[in-house]
């Protein structure tokens, strides 16, 4: 058995003799890639454990679990643990020995001792399965049943499990390290030992920031009044820089968060290799690089003085030069670029590792090609309070652009905080300007940016208008009959805000409450019209208008006013007079009176029979005052009302009914 094995060992049996007695009953979770279900302590030699999912309402078997018959089968077992805990889990016969044989002795789980929590050989024991079917997240719910050989059901218990699991792994912290002639030990405090099983560590060459894990001694000891476990890499090389991440996981490989990273230099003498100091990088615009001093406090033998650069403070920094160990400057000139920032920093090559790096120093070179060069051709449209700005690059070494907005004609430009990067010859730039409740002027202008970060003149100014976006609401929409149109009136919003160019008038009609004419922009006025007369209207209609306000752009535009309306002659139409049916051979004669008024355009005559609907028998085009009815059969009672239609399509009511038979 292996250090490692036995410091497990030994927390484990630390953590089981407070929890051991809680797991007598079933409990279950979530680990990877599935669900554990813990049955019971009691190792089914006299009965069986028969563990169910629910699906839709029904309760689906998953595992019928009986006590192992064999070390072989045991091995087997554990052979087939879940991928997430195969890969923490080497097989050791030894211990797999120790399992069998105290299970063979023992009815319960208990007696395995440290490795009676362990979800490992719970599961050799048949007291826990692993349900490998899970897919989806959500809660799972099971059934734990313990069956005699007869069938009798001994106990029945429900577990609930979310998937995937929520419950935290510790976190642990590096607290110290040791170096060692052949390796390096490094501490970790952990804050909850109930929940921790093993730790990963990873490790990576400084700086080069490509982890990978590294098998490691593990140990849980006491120092300094705490427990933490202590991780050995027994595969350091002397005169390197290594960088450490652990990540902690519990006994069902559920991982915790990594570890702040642990930068450590192995070298068990810190005096045998020189040290890089005072390292100094001066940008030197002229000759267009930097140039880096530095001390060498040289102790033994060093092959070269690398020198690393990088376009950031973290990395990844680049070798661009090895230099002879006596050398102590360096100009770097090799694509540098102006304004740009390079970390820099210097390590000893002893042929066999690097030294502990210097500290990284950064350096900005000026750049120094002017910038006469403005943008040309500047122009503004705006649509809403959406402006779209076009110029003309103007100049061969242009990089980017700043774009300045001042409120007014004239007042101080200030520069909006977004830069428009592009090579092309023709650009375009977008600005969203803020709402407001009053009206406002913009003024433009553009500078350009070169290679050298030098800002060129600002461009000749443009100026764009714009409403605020927030015009204000039409009120006291008022509508009237005036002669035979509808006057509308709304009260003077336009003395209110100097935005509004002009009003949308909208209107709907109906007819005996049906909609015959929906909201329709009708016209459009001036800021200074506060009134629509409407012509286009006809009788008996209820006619209802509404009141926008519009800025000089049509995107501009306030919220619709409340309606005002009004019934346009709504007079009753008048009917038909002495209207009479009478009988006559092998028809009915109507006759009735006209009444004198213009307009009149047809009569509608309708039928009916007892019990029945009316149904227009004839409509009579020019105005008439008989009708004869020969479709009317012999001996049916028939019914009669007439209608009168007028020239705008209007109809009166209709008259009484009159009855008609002939025999």
């Amino acid at each position: 058995m292996t250090i490692k094995h036995i410091s497990a060992l030994f927390l484990s049996f630390a953590l089981w003799q407070g929890i051991s007695f809680a797991q007598a009953q079933p409990s279950g979770k979530a680990y990877q890639t599935g669900n554990y279900i813990f049955c019971g302590n009691e190792i089914p030699k006299k009965f069986a454990y028969v563990v169910e999912r629910k699906t839709d309402d029904t309760w689906k078997p998953i595992a019928h679990l009986k006590a192992p018959q064999s070390e072989a089968e045991c091995r087997a077992d554990f052979m087939q643990l879940p991928k997430s805990l195969a890969i923490i889990s080497p097989i050791d016969k030894t211990v797999i020995a120790f399992v069998w044989n105290t299970i063979q002795q023992a009815d319960v789980v208990d007696s395995l001792f440290a490795y009676s929590i362990d979800p490992r050989y719970q599961y050799l024991a048949r007291t826990a399965w692993f349900d490998e079917e899970i897919r989806e997240p959500g809660t799972y719910t099971y059934r734990v049943r313990k069956v005699q050989n007869n069938g009798t059901v001994l106990s029945s218990n429900e577990v609930k499990v979310k998937f995937p699991s929520t419950e935290p792994v510790s976190n642990i912290s590096p607290v110290r390290f040791v170096l060692k002639e052949k390796s390096i030990s490094i501490s970790y405090s952990i804050d909850d030992l109930n929940s921790i099983s093993g730790i990963k560590l990873f490790r990576s060459t400084y700086l080069r920031n490509s982890f990978s894990e590294i098998p490691v001694e593990l140990m849980y000891t006491q120092q300094k009044g705490e427990m933490v476990a202590v991780l050995t890499d027994k595969d350091a090389s002397k005169g390197l820089t290594y960088s450490y991440v652990a990540l902690p996981y519990d006994a069902l490989g559920n991982l915790g968060k990594t570890t702040d990273t642990l930068n450590i230099h192995f070298l068990a003498k810190p005096a045998d290799v020189g040290l890089v100091t005072n390292l100094q990088v001066t940008p030197d615009p002229e000759r267009g690089g930097n140039n880096l001093k530095w001390d060498f406090n040289y102790k033994m033998n060093a092959n070269t003085i690398d020198i690393y650069r990088s376009a950031s403070y973290d990395g990844p920094y680049m070798l661009i030069t090895s230099l002879n160990p006596k050398t102590k400057e360096y100009f770097d000139s090799r694509n540098i670029q102006p304004s740009i920032a390079y970390y820099y920093y210097i390590s000893i090559n002893t042929g066999i590792g690097q030294s502990l790096p210097s500290a990284r120093v950064p350096a900005i070179l000026e750049g120094k090609k002017p910038n006469p060069f403005t943008p040309q051709n500047l122009s503004t449209s705006r649509e809403g309070n959406v402006v779209t700005l076009k110029f003309r690059k103007l100049g061969y070494d242009t990089k980017s652009y700043y774009v300045f907005r001042g409120d007014g004609y004239v007042a101080p430009l200030k520069q909006l905080p977004r830069m428009l990067t592009s090579s092309d010859s023709l650009l375009t730039y977008i600005d969203t300007l803020p709402k407001t409740i009053n009206s406002m002027v913009y003024s433009y202008a553009v500078a350009s940016v070169n290679s050298s970060y030098n800002i060129s003149p600002l461009s000749d100014r443009v100026s764009v208008s714009y409403s605020g976006g927030r015009l204000p609401v039409a009120e006291k929409v008022n509508a009237m009959i005036h002669a035979d149109n509808i006057l509308v009136t709304w009260s003077d919003a336009a003395s209110l805000h100097a935005g509004i160019s002009g009003y949308r008038v909208f209107r709907k009609a109906t007819l005996n409450n049906s909609e015959v004419e929906p909201e329709t922009l009708i016209a459009t006025t001036s800021f200074s019209q506060n009134s629509y007369t409407d012509s286009n209207v006809q009788p008996n209609r209820y006619y209802s208008y509404r009141i926008q306000c519009i800025g000089s752009d049509t995107l501009d535009a306030g919220s619709i006013s409340m309606p005002g309306g009004i019934a346009f002659k709504t007079d009753k139409l008048l009917q038909p007079g002495d209207v009479t049916a009478i009988p006559s051979d092998g028809k009915i004669i109507l006759k009735w009176s006209l009444p004198l008024v213009d307009g009149l355009s047809s009569s509608l005559i309708y039928r009916s029979i007892e019990n029945s609907e009316p149904i227009l028998l004839k409509e009579i085009e020019k105005p008439t005052d008989l009708f004869e009815d020969n479709s009317a059969k012999k001996n049916i009672q028939y019914y009669y009302f007439i209608v009168l239609k007028y020239n705008d399509n209007r109809t009166s009511t209709p008259t009484d009914a009159v009855g008609g038979k002939w025999q």
